[in-house]
């Protein structure tokens, strides 16, 4: 039992929030819209198998662990749940999203060749500050490969696929691409590469920023292709071990 109101606190103002109990913490959230906080809050926990698929998530403890009402973390499980990353199921509650090997695929395959198609249009539609920032992100994503950061080089890598998509300058594709990714995103987390495996991938991606710099559509078109089909073998190997219990066998 609490003696206080959740709804009343207000975290953002605060330098130091401590739990009633004593036994947790209380997460620290700045002054950004507080559902988007919430929400990449979450979907760090989600993507990183820190909430399990299937699993239930407790509106009522992270009203106690964040210190904000109910009404931002709702908001924020809807934004998840429009991305595929939850569940909600009315009068149950909110459930972390599980991703069947086979839908798995059949996104993948739809997910490299919306990318690749992307990449052509980008080599015909990108103006040169689309590039720069192509080239900056690439610098920072492999700095984070340097360091072996992998939360930050999955967000750099993500992002300049999604940029990649957004030089298209096609909204329709952006709009699709958005919907795809979002569901992939937790299980592309997971399937980390071992170590010649995430060289492997960096070279794909000095590869293709070299085919986007020249504007070779077709080359672009290609290396983006087989990049993205690739992952395919290593999301397998997450879904097939989380199926039998095993989540972190694949985790290397």
């Amino acid at each position: 039992m609490h003696d206080h109101s959740p709804a009343e606190r207000k975290p953002r103002r605060r330098k130091h929030l401590a739990s009633a109990s004593g036994s947790k913490p209380v997460i620290q959230l700045s002054r950004r819209s507080l559902h988007d906080e919430i929400a990449e809050l979450l979907r760090d926990n989600i993507v990183e198998g820190k909430m399990l698929p299937g699993s239930f998530i407790d509106e009522a403890e992270l009203v106690h662990t964040l210190g904000v009402s109910r009404t931002p973390i709702r908001e924020a499980l809807k934004v998840l749940a429009f991305e595929g990353l939850v569940t909600i199921i009315p009068n149950r509650g909110s459930y972390v999203a599980q991703l069947e090997p086979e839908d798995a695929r059949d996104l993948i395959e739809v997910l490299a060749e919306l990318e690749g198609f992307a990449a052509f249009l980008a080599c015909e539609r990108a103006d040169e500050e689309d590039l720069r920032v192509l080239h900056r992100l690439h610098e920072d994503m492999a700095a984070a490969y340097e360091k072996k950061n992998k939360l930050k080089y999955f967000k750099l890598n993500q992002n300049i696929h999604s940029k990649i998509v957004e030089a298209a300058k096609n909204p329709h594709l952006a709009e699709t691409h958005r919907a795809y990714t979002s569901r992939l995103r937790r299980v592309r987390y997971l399937a980390t590469p071992n170590p010649v495996e995430w060289r492997s991938s960096m070279q794909d991606h000095e590869k293709i920023l070299a085919a986007l710099s020249k504007r070779d559509g077709n080359a672009a078109r290609a290396l983006v292709t087989a990049h993205v089909a690739d992952i395919w073998p290593m999301v397998e190997a997450v879904l097939l071990a989380e199926s039998r219990g095993e989540p972190q066998a694949v985790q290397r």
